[in-house]
């Protein structure tokens, strides 16, 4: 024979338990930042904002990377600057070993692999396979600057050879070397 108190104790278990359970899995999502939500370069090279006073991203930098040698090479500075000011923009990136300055138009976007926007290091500063830490960038439209660390590639891979400082000159001494 049952009891109903115990039918009743069983059933107010049961919910006890489910709540439990309930309450622990929605804990997990509480304290778990879901990696869609975090915001990383999803490409070889790096990513830095310049805010303006309303905490709107007015210059962005996105991809960048140094193509070079080896350190004491030349390197070449590729990726893409966006200005979404209204106003033209001075942006200067202060590398540990010079300064690069480049001129990004209101609400345009200036893309370094271009030849018309080459930007050249006249030192890469690091090995390929490293980084350039605390890059300075700031621009002459907002107050703000920022530090980011960019990395330096070679001419491993096929995309980014074309982009070697001095690729014509070596290859043409290399041709000019094997003809004697």
């Amino acid at each position: 024979m049952k009891f109903p108190a115990s039918l009743t104790l069983k059933r107010v278990a049961a919910s006890a338990l489910i709540g439990v359970a309930a309450l622990g899995t929605s804990a997990c999502g509480y304290i778990y930042q879901q990696p869609t939500t975090i915001i990383y370069s999803a490409s070889d090279g790096q990513r830095a904002n310049l805010l303006d006073e309303k905490q709107k991203e007015v210059i962005q930098l996105r991809n960048i990377m140094v193509i070079a040698q080896d350190a004491d090479s030349a390197g070449r500075l590729l990726g893409t600057v966006l200005n979404q000011g209204e106003k033209d923009a001075t942006v200067t990136l202060a590398f540990p070993q010079e300064t690069l300055t480049l001129e990004v138009p209101a609400g345009k976007e200036i893309r370094l692999e271009e030849e018309a926007n080459e930007l050249l290091l006249e030192k890469a500063g690091a090995a390929p396979g490293l980084l350039l830490e605390n890059v300075k960038v700031s621009a002459d439209t907002v107050s703000e600057t920022t530090s980011f660390n960019v990395p330096v590639l070679d001419g491993a891979l096929e995309e980014y050879a074309p982009y070697l400082p001095n690729l014509a000159s070596a290859s043409a001494s290399a041709s000019s070397n094997t003809n004697h």
